[in-house]
């Protein structure tokens, strides 16, 4: 059986590609500042603002430099604790939404299901549709790529056809619909594809773009609320 390799070890390597990431960086963004003036004929004032802009920058990263520079094996290991942490509490609440019903498209049955994983869950996307709508079929394919990679909000769909009064009630007069629901509260509706860019032929990633403008999903997975430290 291998032996673990020593956390101040494996600590080090990390460190040591964030510390020469940033001279890196340091050193790459203050070439091509100067460099644009050795090309380019600017007005004397404007180049000695973009300069004094590089130069604090320069100072920024300086200062992030040093900092990683002066740390010992004791900040090292906070730092590796605090992010073991942040992901034990990832994986807790991913195993929470799972049992939840997230990373997958759920079918509303009735109203008051439908109640219920909206009190309990605190992002739900609801596509409202019916099985007869070319449109529908389309968009029912995106939730479904969107899903599993979205464990932070529920994904639902109500077929209106078939749940009585869901539609009537929400004022859904045209499939599909899709309703943005956070804390228990509709907050915006998505109606046909206008947000989509208004035709039948469209990318998953212009769906997700759309709900994470609206607040919906997030690309880390997680949102900062769903992550607290103690």
């Amino acid at each position: 059986m291998s032996q673990m390799q020593p956390s101040g070890q494996y600590s080090f390597f990390h460190f040591s590609i964030l510390f020469f990431g940033l001279a890196n960086v340091k050193r790459h963004f203050f070439s091509q500042v100067k460099s644009v003036f050795n090309y380019e004929k600017m007005q004397s004032h404007l180049e000695s603002q973009v300069l004094a802009a590089a130069e604090i920058v320069e100072q920024e990263i300086d200062s992030e430099i040093n900092k990683l520079e002066n740390m010992d094996e004791d900040d090292l290991e906070v730092i590796r604790r605090k992010r073991m942490n942040q992901l034990r509490k990832m994986k807790e609440q991913k195993d929470m939404w799972m049992t939840k019903g997230h990373g997958v498209v759920q079918e509303v049955e009735n109203p008051e299901q439908f109640f219920k994983f909206v009190k309990e869950n605190e992002r739900v996307v609801v596509h409202f549709y019916r099985d007869a709508t070319e449109r529908c079929k389309i968009l029912n394919e995106h939730l479904a790529k969107l899903a599993p990679k979205h464990w932070e909000t529920l994904f639902l769909r109500v077929n209106a056809e078939k749940v009585e009064g869901m539609a009537e009630r929400f004022n859904v007069f045209m499939l599909p619909t899709l309703m943005l629901v956070e804390g228990g509260k509709t907050h915006h509706s998505i109606i046909g594809f206008d947000e989509f860019g208004g035709k039948d032929v469209f990318p998953t990633a212009r769906v997700s773009e759309v709900l994470a403008f609206h607040g919906m999903i997030n690309d880390s997975g997680m949102f900062a609320n769903d992550n607290k430290d103690e």
